[in-house]
């Protein structure tokens, strides 16, 4: 494959980030699924259980839950009180149980799949950043969003932007063994804390859409 051009404007960023967030709420909505006001939208909400562990952004990282899910666990059976406190059907509140891949450097830059919500589609993007060989390794195209990952020698290069605008939010050039390289404990631990999750909640809502 052709080296593509963008290549050339990518800034070089050390110890980049290879992690999955668990998407975290303030709060619950439990007012009308539709036809809602935005006065509505705003004020018929509770607080959430905000767990005692350090987030990056609104994500929950998968690196604070080296030892226990235990946090995550009361989180989400808060969303599951509320739901049956409200009589709300389970199957319109998907949105607490987002999970997302991310690429990022604090105070650089983060690449955060706003359009993957479970680990199902983190999964690729994991993988193919641990691929071999050179070229890219993989690309997606949702609603604008765009991502490119492509591998040359020991660098790997990360592009996100706006497919309609042209308008790039991030190229990078980071050390194709260090960023890598995290993928394989990233998925073994999530794995495991995904296991403590279903097993405590009776149910697994993260591996794929429901």
């Amino acid at each position: 494959m052709d080296r593509p051009e963008w290549i050339s404007r990518a800034k070089p960023v050390e110890a980049v980030s290879v992690d999955v967030g668990f998407l975290i709420a303030e709060s619950f909505y439990y007012g009308p699924e539709n036809g809602f006001t935005q006065e509505q939208w705003q004020q018929l909400r509770e607080p959430l259980y905000r767990p005692s562990v350090e987030r990056y952004g609104d994500y929950l990282l998968s690196t604070e839950l080296q030892e226990s899910a235990a946090e995550l666990v009361r989180y989400y059976q808060d969303v599951l009180r509320l739901v049956a406190l409200h009589r709300k059907e389970i199957a319109q509140q998907s949105q607490y149980f987002w999970m997302r891949p991310l690429i990022f450097a604090r105070g650089e830059f983060a690449i955060t799949f706003p359009w993957y919500d479970t680990w199902e589609e983190a999964v690729p993007v994991l993988d193919a950043l641990a691929g071999p060989g050179d070229g890219l390794l993989f690309h997606d195209l949702e609603q604008g969003w765009e991502f490119h990952a492509f591998a040359e020698g020991d660098r790997l290069f990360l592009r996100q932007g706006d497919f309609d605008s042209g308008e790039e939010h991030f190229v990078i050039a980071a050390d194709r063994a260090q960023t890598g390289g995290q993928v394989q404990a990233v998925r073994e631990r999530v794995v495991r804390r995904l296991q403590e999750l279903s097993a405590a909640l009776g149910q697994d809502y993260w591996s794929r859409r429901w």
